[in-house]
Order: structure tokens, then C-alpha cells, then sequence
């Protein structure tokens, strides 16, 4: 099983997404949703696999941080 973090959008390209992590690293990515700068997304493997909402995401890195004690 996989595990992924909630990922934004940063800039949606010709071929490509612009996702960036909590920590602030970018990477390039292809979805296989639709998405707009400013979304949020789950990635598998260089893959957009899912796009959530951002509400869903805060609560996402809200349990990750009481899991890592912050």
C-alpha cells in the first residue's frame, strides 16, 4: 500500500502539473483529473490520482502534525 500526503497546484502546463508538498518542494507530475492552479491533489507515482478539497486537505496535515508531534 501507498501512502501520499495532500499535494497543490501550483501551474497547470502544456503536458505537465506543478504540484507543491507541505515543505514546499515542487515536483512535475500528470494527472488524469481536471485541475486548476490552487487545487489540491493526491499523487501515486508522478500520477494525480485524485483531486480533494482543501478543507480535506487541512484535515489531512491536521493529523499528520499531531502525529508528529507538532
Amino acid at each position: 500500500m501507498c501512502l501520499t500526503i495532500p499535494k497543490k497546484v501550483i501551474e497547470i502546463r502544456k503536458d505537465t502539473i506543478i504540484v507543491e508538498n507541505p515543505a514546499g518542494i515542487r515536483q512535475e507530475v500528470k494527472s488524469i483529473v481536471d485541475l486548476k492552479a490552487g487545487d489540491f491533489c493526491l499523487t501515486q507515482q508522478n500520477v494525480v490520482t485524485n483531486k480533494i478539497d482543501k478543507k480535506e486537505a487541512e484535515e489531512i496535515f491536521k493529523i499528520l502534525n499531531s502525529i508528529n508531534g507538532r
